[in-house]
């Protein structure tokens, strides 16, 4: 190799050194924030996209009248372990779903409301044929007559069934 190939291969060198320094690092054990000294790092998120991205809610479901909407092709039923419960006891409920003779199905929202005013929204579930849950009464509704609602989305519509509890 000669005098040139030399100088090519050192000033080669000599880039790649300079360009490894300033990516950082370094061999102290001590942390190095965002000046390359010690102490916290700081990041700065980029910019936000300029397009704004809207999106449309569905009208609130929640309503403590046992009547369907849309045009469900399936009936539901809703029944407890009876119309009182305690506070902080197991209490056992069951909803069934049926299109004709066979097991139908959806997302069952359980609700519980106190007069018109909606309290507790116990959870969504998915199920086919029938929904066996267990549900522990709150304090605060301890003396209180509520309705339990099942409002089953499914085939063609949304159903509701409603069953009074007196919490004791």
């Amino acid at each position: 190799m000669g005098t040139m190939g030399r100088m090519r291969r050192a000033l080669l060198l000599v880039t790649l050194v300079l360009a490894a320094g300033g990516c950082g690092g370094g061999a102290s054990d001590e942390p190095q924030g965002a000046d390359g000294g010690g102490g916290e790092a700081t990041t700065t998120a980029a910019a936000p996209p300029q397009t704004t991205l809207t999106v449309e809610a569905p009208d609130e479901t929640a309503t403590p009248v046992a009547k369907p909407s849309g045009k469900p092709a399936f009936t539901i039923t809703l029944s407890g372990e009876g119309h009182s419960a305690r506070v902080g006891t197991p209490w056992h409920y069951t909803v069934t779903a049926r299109r004709g003779a066979k097991p139908s199905g959806g997302t069952a929202k359980m609700r519980v409301f106190l007069g018109d005013q909606l309290v507790d929204t116990i959870g969504f579930f998915a199920f086919t044929g029938s929904l066996n849950r267990t549900h522990k009464w709150p304090t605060v509704l301890r003396g209180k007559k509520v309705l339990l609602q099942a409002e089953v989305e499914g085939d063609g519509g949304t159903q509701r069934a409603n069953w009074p509890v007196s919490i004791g």
